[in-house]
C-alpha cells in the first residue's frame, strides 16, 4: 500500500552531526512516521552501497512480504532474513528529534560531520553528502529512465 503524499519520504535535507553523534532526523521525515506506535524509525545498511536504506514500520512490513515470498528453506531467503531482518535496527527518536546510528551503521554510510537524508517516497535514505560529479550522473540516469517510460497524462489524451 502507498503512502499518502502527507505521509510520504519527500525531498533532500541535509543535517549536521554533533560532537556526540547525534544527527535531527528532519521535521518532514518526522510527520511521516507513523510516531504513536514507535517514537523513531527502522534502518539497515544497504545493500547498494555506502548508504542506510530506512522507513516506518511499513518498511518492515514490506521487507518482510519480498522475503515471504520465497520457500522457508530456500537460500537465498536465508540470506534475505539475515541480511536485512537480522541487521536492521530500530533507531529512537529523543524529545528534540535527534538520534544516534549505531558506529557500525556510520562506518558503511561513511558519515562523518553531515548526512544527506534522501526522501524516497515509501522509504528514505541516509547517506554521505555527494560529489558533484556523483549527482550529475544520477540525474542523466533519471532522465534516460523517464524517457524509457510513458508519459500517464499522454496516455489519458490518447497520444503516446
Amino acid at each position: 500500500m502507498l503512502r499518502a503524499p502527507e505521509d510520504s519520504f519527500l525531498g533532500s535535507h541535509t543535517n549536521k552531526i554533533d560532537a556526540k553523534g547525534r544527527i535531527a532526523a528532519p521535521a518532514d521525515f518526522r510527520r511521516a512516521l507513523n510516531l504513536d506506535t514507535f517514537n523513531g524509525f527502522y534502518c539497515l545498511p544497504s545493500l547498494r552501497g555506502p548508504l542506510l536504506e530506512c522507513g516506518g514500520g511499513d518498511f518492515i512490513d514490506s521487507l518482510k512480504a519480498m522475503i515471504g515470498q520465497l520457500d522457508p528453506f530456500d537460500p537465498d531467503r536465508w540470506a534475505l532474513e539475515e541480511h536485512l531482518l537480522g541487521q536492521v535496527r530500530p533507531i529512537h527518536l529523543d524529545g528534540e528529534g535527534r538520534f544516534i546510528l549505531p558506529e557500525q551503521f556510520r562506518s558503511h554510510a561513511r558519515l562523518t560531520e553531515r548526512a544527506l537524508f534522501m526522501g524516497l517516497g515509501e522509504t528514505f535514505h541516509i547517506r554521505p553528502i555527494d560529489s558533484a560529479a556523483e549527482v550529475s550522473a544520477k540525474a542523466d540516469q533519471a532522465k534516460v529512465a523517464l524517457m524509457r517510460l510513458r508519459n500517464p497524462v499522454n496516455s489519458m489524451r490518447g497520444g503516446s
